[in-house]
């Protein structure tokens, strides 16, 4: 139980460091960005594998990246959504 707590604890850490750093805001908020964020992060450790720094079995580095690229393409979605609607 420590473990999955643990682990969702550090993905939704790495997701709002992805936030901020990204300065996307998704639907919902900041739930939504953790929602794809963590779709992106899971994503990510099996796109890229596992290596490097592992806390309570998230790979950082791969969180990282995956729910980077999510969380842009779904801001890039959105947006052309949004265009659509005009």
């Amino acid at each position: 139980m420590l473990g999955v707590l643990g682990s969702l604890i550090v993905t939704i850490v790495i997701v709002a460091i992805v936030e901020t750093v990204s300065k996307t805001k998704l639907p919902y908020g900041w739930l939504g960005n953790i929602v794809v964020g963590f779709i992106g992060g899971l994503i990510g450790q099996v796109v890229l594998g596992q290596w490097g720094l592992s806390i309570f079995g998230v790979y950082v580095i791969q969180t990282f990246i995956g729910a980077l690229a999510f969380i842009l393409a779904a801001k890039f979605i959105m947006g052309q959504i949004a265009k659509s609607r005009r």
